[in-house]
């Protein structure tokens, strides 16, 4: 599911594609229903929070099997009415979509107000951090949950102390992976 994230970049304007290719990344190494359709789900949601600045994992529903869509209705009603600690087994697929949706909906948005200190971006930082907190799998959880969050308020809501921490490959510091991940004009899609 955590894999599924940059996946979504290639197929902003192709929902169908999306879910397809989604779903397909999955099968690589979870081939099971619940892994497919949770990863159909939450790259939609990603699609959905980049083009529209909103949350709704709702939107992928239709793209799922029509006998699926109901039982993950209730699975994200169970999400939403819970907190990400409930989900205890959450290296499974289900129910680390559930802890990342529950900390995502159960951390408030601040006001973005600021004149005192106060800005709507910092749901990020308060979210992944209710994701670590929900314990168990958490750097699963929290890559999750970091995917949606971050497509939703973008890179200069990620803390500057996060951003000075990050690398990748060694010798990679924060400013080459952002250098790595420019797409050329010629090769964009959109």
């Amino acid at each position: 599911l955590m894999r599924t994230a940059p996946v979504v970049l290639g197929y902003l304007d192709d929902p169908g594609g999306l879910a397809q290719a989604a779903r397909a990344i999955s099968d690589l190494t979870h081939y099971d229903r619940d892994a497919g359709d949770a990863c159909v789900l939450w790259s939609l949601a990603i699609r959905h929070a980049i083009a529209t600045g909103e949350f709704d994992i709702r939107v992928g529903l239709d793209w799922l099997p029509a006998l699926a869509r109901d039982r993950w209705n209730t699975l994200l009603d169970d999400a939403e009415h819970k907190t990400p600690q409930d989900f205890v087994h959450n290296g499974w697929v289900v129910e680390a979509l559930q802890a990342a949706w529950s900390a995502i909906t159960h951390t408030a948005v601040p006001p973005d107000d600021p004149s005192t200190g106060s800005y709507a971006a910092a749901h990020l930082q308060r979210a992944l951090e209710a994701a670590v907190r929900g314990g168990h799998d958490t750097d699963t959880v929290a890559a999750i949950a970091g995917g949606l969050l971050g497509a939703r308020w973008g890179v200069s809501a990620v803390p500057l102390t996060w951003q000075r921490d990050l690398h990748g490959w060694p010798g990679l510091r924060y400013p080459d992976l952002l250098e790595l991940g420019q797409v050329p004009e010629a090769d964009r899609r959109v």
